[in-house]
């Protein structure tokens, strides 16, 4: 299970890669702990300067694994991906993402919080959540239109619209598309890392001073209302739809 998300420190940058090419790279409860545990690790350990975040060649993130959303429509409770969430916003060191293909639901939503973003051709992000009957979570409920926009945010919360590579770039989700992300965030990265440290903590945490709080209750708000509509008919017929490869017939519900 740990092979799911690798991480590996070196030359003062933490690389942490999500690594489930069999299912995507959706993200478990399993990934969420150690994805948290990364960015806990990084924010306390002064030897490591910056956090880069990767997924494979062809796919970042599908989202959020659906037999664990099965699972919380059962009643299950969701037991790290509230850690993580917090983990990445309390995390002062600077962190770097690169991202080929799709990056679905929580795989859009979390790259909100990186500070610098490079992107393949083929990046396309997609938050498809009232499709699943539920609502937006990781703060993207407001922190969206702030970085693309009212009508984009919108049109990717409500109507599940995807955003494309360039446009993302043009809205200013993402800093440059490029023939490897890999490639330039690493580059990105290794330059962070031999920046003075404690200044780049600092000038990070003003850039966060008087929304990190806000965010955090967002957060917890968002989060509550996931926890009760993943128990509801509409996610439970929208869960069932996808897992046996139909539409969802919401009316049934």
């Amino acid at each position: 299970m740990a092979n799911f998300i690798t991480s590996v420190v070196q030359d003062n940058i933490l690389t942490l890669t999500i690594n489930r090419p069999k299912a995507r790279n959706a993200l478990n409860q399993a990934m969420y702990l150690l994805l948290a545990q990364g960015l806990e690790t990084a924010q306390q350990d002064d030897a490591i300067h910056v956090v880069m975040i990767k997924g494979s060649a062809d796919i970042f993130c599908a989202g959020n694994d659906m037999q664990d959303f099965q699972a919380m429509s059962q009643g299950q409770a969701d037991q790290y991906g509230a850690r993580f969430m917090r983990a990445l916003i309390n995390c002062d060191k600077p962190i770097v993402a690169a991202v080929n293909g799709s990056a679905m639901g929580i795989g859009t939503t979390m790259l909100q919080f990186v500070d610098f973003l490079y992107l393949s051709p083929t990046a396309i992000f997609q938050t498809p959540f009232v499709a699943m009957g539920l609502c937006p979570e990781l703060g993207s409920s407001q922190l969206l239109a702030q970085q693309i926009g009212v009508r984009k945010a919108r049109a990717m919360l409500l109507a599940g619209e995807p955003m494309q590579a360039n446009e993302a770039v043009t809205l200013g989700f993402a800093n440059e598309v490029c023939d490897s992300p890999d490639d330039a965030a690493q580059q990105r990265a290794i330059t962070l890392a031999k920046l003075a440290p404690i200044a780049m903590r600092t000038s990070k945490a003003m850039l966060m001073r008087g929304s990190r709080q806000q965010l955090l209750d967002i957060i917890e708000y968002e989060n509550k209302s996931l926890a009760y509509l993943v128990t509801q008919p509409e996610c439970r017929e929208a869960v069932s739809a996808f897992m046996e490869k139909r539409q969802p017939d919401f009316n049934l519900c």
